[in-house]
Order: C-alpha cells, then sequence, then structure tokens
C-alpha cells in the first residue's frame, strides 16, 4: 500500500472514530449517489446495480417500519445466502433495527435459543429453510409464532399456517429512502452468533461502527480492494467473515461483490472466472478443499490475486499461491466479538500479521498452563508476558479505540474479561486461542484452548453436543472432544459413550439420532464405547487422555466406530480403516 493510501486509510479510521457517522444505511445511499446503476451485487445469473440495491433495500424498511418496527428492535433473520439477506441487513439498518443472523444448519433447542437469545420480535425465514424452521414451530412463543415472515427465491416448504407472504407484501412497499431516526456508528446493528467456548451460541453485538471498520480495516486496508475490484464470497452471510468483512468490503471501498449461494469447490474458481472476480475471501478450510481438486483449466484463467481470511494452515500456504497464481494472502487473526486483530500485509508465509495501526497497540501474549487451565502470575499476581517463540494465550486490551461490546448476555460479556492483567485495574478480552510471536512484530496461531473446537469452518461445543447425544435412548454418558485428521484443518469431533446396558449401542439408529438433531458440522465422526464414564476426583469427565489415544486402534482397545455419512451409519474402525485415514484414501 502506497503512503497515500494508507494516509487514507487513517483519515477515515479517525473520521469514523470521532466523528461516528458512518451507518450501514448512509453508507449504502452513498454508494448508490456516487455509482448510480453500475453492477455491484453479482449472484448467479443476476446483476444488481447500487441504485437498485438501494431501492431494493428500501423496500424492507417502509415495510417493516409500517409493521412497528423502529429502532432497537429485534428481528430473526434465517436465510441462506442471496441478495435479499443483504437488502434485508440494510432494510432494518436504516430503521435503527437489529437483524439477528441465525445460523440455518441449528436445529431444535439451538435454534430456539438463538431466537430467545435475540429477543426477536420478528422473524424471516427464507423458504429454502423452512424445514428446520417447522420443527420448533410448537415450541415457540404464540406471538412470535404470528410475525413469521416467508421470502420466497427458490421453491421451499408449505408456509406454517398464520405466516406472512414477504414477497406480497414487499410488492406495493416504497422504494423511497425512509427518514432514519437519530443514529450514530456506536448504534447496534445486528446479532452474529457464535458458540464461543462453552454452551448453546451467543449472540455477539455488532454495531455499525464495526461492520464499517471491518470493511475498511480488511477491506481498503488490507485487500485493497476498489471500484475496479470484484470480490468473491462464498461463504454464508451469517458469519462475519460473510457479512462484515466480504458485504463490508464491498460497500466501504465500492467495489463489486460476487455473491455464491454456498461453497463449492469444484465451481470456485468457475465462479471467479465467470464474476471477473479479482479478490475472494476464504476461511483455512476453504482453500485445502480447493488444494484437493483435481488441476483444471479455471485454475488460472482467474483474476483473482488477492484473497483475505483466517484459518490457513502453513503447510499447504505456499503450494496454494503457487498451483493458483495468488500473490497476495492476506491472513488475519479476529473474532466476531473480540478486540485482538491483526493482518498480513508483508506476505510472511505462515503468519497470522502483525497489529494494524501500532499507536493503538493492545494485545499482549501471556503465560497460560493449558493442563490446569491457570493464567502464569507473578509475585505482585500480574500475568506474565511470553517471550518471542513462547506460547500463550492473547489477550486484547479493552480500550477506547478497543472496545470490547460483548454478547446480548451481560454474564456472558464478564467471562470474557480478564482483570488485573498487567496492572490493578486494567481489563483485557480473551481471546481463548494460544499464539506466539517471533519478536519482530509476526503473530502465529497454534491452537484454541478447552474444549471447543473448529471443524468445517464452525466452532464445536463440546458440552452442547454432548448434551445433545445424551438424549439417545439407552446411552448413559457421552463425552466430546476434537482430534485431529491428516489433509485436514482444525479438529473433528469424537465422543466416547458409555451406554446403559451393554451391547446396546446400534450404529444406524445412533446416527439418525444425532443427524436429526445437530448441525452437520457437529454431527461426531467418531466413537468410542467405553463400559464406564472416566471422571477427574472432582468428577469432571477426563479429556486429556482421551484426545491423545484418539482413534488409533494400537492405543485404544475398545470398540470404535467412524461415520459413513453416504451410506448414514457408523462403521467398526479397526486398523485397515484407520490406516485409510492416515492415507487419505477415506476422507470427512
Amino acid at each position: 500500500m502506497s503512503k497515500l493510501d494508507y494516509y487514507r486509510f487513517i483519515a477515515r479510521y479517525l473520521g469514523l472514530v470521532i466523528f461516528k457517522k458512518h451507518t450501514i444505511g448512509n453508507v449504502t445511499e452513498r454508494a448508490a449517489a456516487a455509482f448510480g446503476n453500475a453492477p455491484y451485487l453479482l449472484f448467479e445469473d443476476e446483476t444488481i446495480g447500487f441504485e437498485e440495491f438501494n431501492r431494493l433495500a428500501n423496500r424492507r424498511a417502509n415495510l417493516f417500519a409500517a409493521q412497528g418496527i423502529g429502532k432497537g428492535d429485534s428481528i430473526a433473520l434465517l436465510m441462506e445466502n442471496r441478495p435479499e439477506f443483504l437488502t434485508t441487513l440494510v432494510g432494518l439498518g436504516k430503521l435503527g433495527a437489529v437483524t439477528a443472523a441465525i445460523n440455518y444448519n441449528l436445529r431444535g433447542q439451538a435454534l430456539i435459543n438463538s431466537l430467545s437469545t435475540a429477543g426477536a420480535r420478528k422473524v424471516i425465514v427464507g423458504a429454502e429453510c423452512l424445514e428446520g424452521f417447522r420443527e420448533i414451530m410448537p415450541q415457540l412463543d404464540p406471538q412470535l409464532r404470528g410475525n413469521l415472515y416467508v421470502d420466497r427465491r427458490w421453491p421451499g416448504g408449505e408456509a406454517p399456517p398464520g405466516s406472512h407472504d414477504l414477497n406480497r407484501l414487499l410488492a406495493s412497499a416504497s422504494e423511497s429512502n425512509p427518514v432514519p431516526p437519530p443514529m450514530n456508528s456506536k448504534d447496534m446493528f445486528m446479532y452474529i452468533f457464535t458458540s464461543g467456548t462453552t454452551g448453546m451460541p451467543k449472540a455477539a453485538r455488532i454495531n455499525h461502527y464495526r461492520w464499517y471498520g471491518a470493511g475498511l480495516a480488511m477491506g481498503f486496508y488490507a485487500l485493497r480492494a476498489r471500484p475496479s475490484d470484484t470480490v468473491y464470497c462464498p461463504l454464508p452471510l451469517y458469519h462475519s467473515n460473510g457479512s462484515l468483512i466480504a458485504f463490508g468490503t464491498s460497500l466501504v471501498s465500492g467495489a463489486r461483490l460476487a455473491l455464491a449461494r454456498r461453497f463449492s469447490a469444484s465451481k470456485f474458481w468457475e465462479d471467479c472466472v465467470r464474476h471477473g472476480a479479482t479478490c475472494a475471501i476464504y476461511i483455512g478450510e476453504v482453500l485445502r478443499y480447493l488444494m484437493n481438486t483435481p488441476p483444471g483449466p479455471n485454475d488460472r484463467a482467474h483474476k483473482v490475486r488477492r484473497v483475505l481470511g483466517n484459518g490457513l494452515r502453513p503447510d499447504i500456504w505456499d503450494e496454494f499461491q503457487s498451483r493458483f497464481g495468488i500473490e497476495h494472502i492476506r491472513e488475519f487473526y479476529a473474532s466476531t466479538e473480540g478486540n485482538a486483530v491483526t493482518i498480513n500485509m508483508d506476505d510472511t508465509s505462515g503468519s497470522v500479521g502483525s497489529i494494524v495501526l501500532k499507536l493503538s497497540n493492545n494485545l499482549r501474549v501471556v503465560k497460560y498452563d493449558v493442563e490446569t487451565d491457570q493464567y502464569l502470575r507473578d509475585a505482585n499476581g500480574f500475568c506474565q508476558l511470553c517471550a518471542p517463540g513462547e506460547i500463550g494465550e492473547l489477550l486484547g486490551q479493552i480500550k477506547a479505540t478497543t472496545p470490547f461490546y460483548g454478547y446480548s448476555n451481560p454474564q456472558e460479556s464478564e467471562k470474557k474479561i480478564l482483570r488485573d492483567v498487567l496492572k490493578k485495574g486494567d481489563a483485557f478480552f480473551r481471546t481463548g486461542d494460544l499464539l506466539k510471536s517471533d519478536g519482530h512484530g509476526h503473530y502465529y496461531f497454534v491452537d484454541r484452548i478447552g474444549d471447543t473446537f473448529r471443524w468445517k469452518g464452525e466452532n464445536v461445543s463440546t458440552n452442547e453436543v454432548a448434551e445433545i447425544l445424551t438424549g439417545f435412548p439407552g446411552l448413559a454418558f457421552a463425552n466430546v472432544y476434537g482430534v485431529s485428521v491428516p489433509g485436514t484443518e482444525g479438529r473433528t469431533g469424537m465422543a466416547t459413550l458409555t451406554m446403559h446396558n451393554a451391547g446396546g449401542f446400534e450404529a444406524q439408529a445412533f446416527h439418525r439420532y444425532a443427524v436429526q438433531h445437530l448441525p452437520a458440522y457437529a454431527v461426531p465422526t467418531f466413537l468410542r464405547l467405553l463400559p464406564e464414564v472416566e471422571v477427574t476426583g472432582t468428577f469432571k469427565l477426563r479429556k486429556t487422555e482421551l484426545k491423545r489415544m484418539g482413534y488409533n486402534p494400537e492405543l485404544v482397545s475398545d470398540p470404535m466406530y467412524y461415520r459413513d455419512a453416504s451410506a448414514e451409519t457408523y462403521r467398526p474402525l479397526d486398523k485397515a480403516a484407520f490406516d485409510r485415514i492416515q492415507e487419505g484414501t477415506l476422507r470427512f
């Protein structure tokens, strides 16, 4: 980045901090005025210009304003990637309402909890997501059941009785810019749900400041997106990488946004070629899936030269760049709710980068004992800083320029704050991640702390999965943890099961139960049957030894199984199957 561009970035950042004027509504309206109906949103075979996008958002704003929705009201949105997701975000944002972006993979109690946590007054459901929503309808508050709006783009399930046809209502809504309520960038914009470290998904509070800041820092600064660029996003919009980074980048920089309904490794480069993408957003697993595809004509036919995301592991970093002709990988470290951010701006292979603004450096790596789950403190009770190369937990100091807005539940927010870290009265955000620095400003991700693991781009809470699995008939205890699989990112789920009656385990029935009650990414890949549950002296489930042994038949004498999703069952895991997994011929 040139010095001029960097100074422009600083000026825009300071303008955001001082004047607090950037909301999603006025950013969208300014883009419409500046770029007219130049192409903005590219989706499948459809092209929507900046002005048209603003008008579509206005229809939703004016409709829901007439329905009594105003500043601070929460509206749940359950929808796959499509233009209507984004026009809903903008439309409700213009009213000062808060969109709760619900993970459409959720089922049962997790879905109910998300709606409850968000305090939703109304629910907008894409017809493609009706099946999962219909399952929980009887358990919802009657008032919420009467405020369900079904949005159809593709054929979907039958609308529940009493629901509203959103497409019909929108047909007569005004396309004029609504008169916004008094608001600024510090007002709430949306909830993005994260599983955190324990329990059910928590609603991270995202204000307009954070949305604009993500587009500014990740898009304008890191990705260097400009109006001549097209940003390709195959990631779900209910995630921050989709709704904050990809969407924020495009509107803040004036770039085009090429949106995929969902990620497809076989169509990724085909989409990039078709839309003329110059930039792409990823999570680490996406790039590994691309590496696992056979060589094709689009590997170098695309125009993508810069990619931005997180979770790329060092083992495929250089190979990915070389195979697909990517000039810059802008790997970053951040979390939806957190205030600790680094960006790799100098192409240091394997690094999550360095701090963005040195003047506001709030990052510290402190010594942490993983086995005892304790911070190491000195004689004065303060945390000890790690030396270069030493692994510890990354903390982000909470201050005016690096705030922590937390979750909708204040108690959950407090759990993420560590106080009296380096001096009396200070406060830091606990990332829950182990990192190290090289002493030259570069940070490197090592692993997550605790039981939560990441699989297929999603955080999986072991406590939540175990609680759901114990509902299976005949199951006494379930102990869930993450294990590594060669050639994959993150860790996948393994569950030790203790049945009430020995020999009472039915693999196909258990698979059917797990698929019905869990998101696909949370269904355990491996199972181990134990005759009795193993606990510590304080009656906590043992996991350290179980993780070490994993699913290796040479270390485990108990019956084990691996998931065969295509056959909808679990199969016995023997030495032959284990060897196939290690060789990469048996994949999950």
